[in-house]
Formats: structure tokens, sequence, C-alpha cells
């Protein structure tokens, strides 16, 4: 396991990051990847796909990709226009998946062992009081507000597709035998189509990204519990909350990032 626990200054927003990754009890390898750029209050996670030990080099570019390109973007930004930032902060963001979408397509088709390989990714970047969401796949994003967890993110997955038509419920979802089929993502194909949407934070808000390692394991109702209990020490939230999809059965790798606004 690896915790990392950071505060960043994001346009005048003091942000309290933690994360935390691991192999869980049954795959071999971590085919998750994460960073977090506390100093720009930005963070990316993605879930790799792919044959033997490809997901771990598809996840691992992908983050590594975008967030090199965000901090490129911000740096050579002038900082005091604040009032552009959310607008080109979105595009950036959207050109950055798209970036890493053709970097992982292109290994995957120059490399033999690479082949067939992608990622899902979610990009989370806050500037003043919106967070920034984009993504691909389906890895999620929830916030909890006044002791409600709500999910901001919608699985681009078959699953979901038949959730939306009314094929099946939420409830009986959680046991079917497609739920790890996704629609999207990246290195998959040429045109990929990045979803992005803004949310206006609160003070006492905290914001989830996670892999379906975590949400395959627990329920919606159990993983608003851990952040109920833990919602004072976000290190020790992302150790329940990763100690609890093992006690599942840890069957997929689970990684976990939370953020808060502190001030």
């Amino acid at each position: 396991m690896t915790v990392h626990n950071t505060k960043s200054m994001a346009n005048k927003r003091v942000l309290e990051f933690a994360a935390l990754t691991d192999t869980g009890l049954v795959r071999a390898h971590n085919e998750d990847a994460m960073l977090v750029c506390a100093d720009y209050g930005c963070a990316v996670l993605a879930d790799g796909m792919g044959g033997y030990q490809a997901g771990e080099v598809a996840s691992a570019m992908a983050v590594e990709i975008i967030a090199q390109y965000l901090c490129l973007k911000m740096d050579a930004a002038w900082l005091p226009a604040f009032s552009l930032w959310p607008r080109n902060l979105a595009r950036w963001m959207v050109e950055a998946v798209e970036l890493a979408n053709r970097r992982v397509l292109q290994a995957a088709q120059t490399e033999s062992d690479y082949f067939g390989m992608g990622t899902t990714v979610v990009v989370a970047c806050c500037v003043q009081d919106k967070l920034l969401l984009a993504h691909v796949g389906d890895s999620r994003a929830y916030r909890y507000r006044d002791a409600c967890l709500t999910r901001i993110t919608t699985d681009h997955s078959v699953l979901q597709e038949q959730i939306d038509a009314g094929h099946i419920s939420e409830q009986e979802a959680r046991f079917s035998s497609i739920k790890n089929l996704i629609t999207r993502a990246v290195g998959s194909q040429e045109m990929l189509e990045v979803e992005l949407h803004a949310h206006s934070m609160r003070q006492g808000d905290i914001y989830l990204m996670c892999s379906d390692g975590l949400t395959d394991m627990l329920n919606h109702d159990e993983i608003q519990t851990i952040l109920h209990l833990h919602s004072s020490d976000l290190s020790a939230c992302c150790r329940a909350l990763i100690a609890s999809a093992n006690r599942h059965g840890g069957m997929d790798n689970i990684t976990v990032i939370l953020f808060k606004p502190t001030h």
C-alpha cells in the first residue's frame, strides 16, 4: 500500500489530498495508476486493461501524459487571469486525455506485447470554487456532502446502458456478469469522446475518485458509511476503504483518491 497526504493552494482555495492504491488479494500485478498534482489542485486515476502487464503500461502512460500536459499548460498560463481558468482548464483536460489516447493507441499498435491494451481515466482539477471532472470508462468520482454520498460520473459501460434503458436495476447490476464491459477506453479507438462536467465545491465536501476494484466490492451505502466515520482524516479513510474492499474479497486492484477544500 502507498499513501500520500498533501495540501495545496489551488487558486486561493486550500485543498487536502490523500491517495492509496493496493493490488488486492487476487491479482498478481497492480494495473491501476494514480498521480496527485497537489500544487495544481489536480489528480488523475487510471485502471488499465490488456495482455500480460500491458494494463500497467497503459494506465501508467495515461496518468503521466495527462498530468504532464496539464502542469505544462498551467505553468504557462497567466495566473492572475482567474476568470479565464475554468474554461481554459476544461479544454486542457480534454486535450490531455485525447493526447494520452493517441499515445496509448500508438504503443498498442506498434508493440506486439501491448496489443489491445487500454485504460479508464478520471481526471479532477480544482480551480477557485469549481471542480472539473473529465472521465472515460468506469472509474468513478463521488461527492460526499451533508452526510450523503452522490456519484457524479456516469460509467461508460454496457451495463450502464442497460440500467439507463430500464432493463436492469442498480441493485441487480452489482451481480451482473458483464459489469466490467466498458464502451469507452483510452487507447481503444482513434476518436475518443471525453465526458467533462463542472461542479461547485462547498466547504465540508469530500470528493472520492476510485477504480472499480472499490465499487465492485463495496456498495454505495458501505462507502458512504466509511466516509462518514473517517471524514476528519482522509488518509485513515483511504486505508479503511481499501481494507474493507479487501475484506469483501479484494478481487481486483483497488485505488482511491480523496480530496476536500479546507479553507
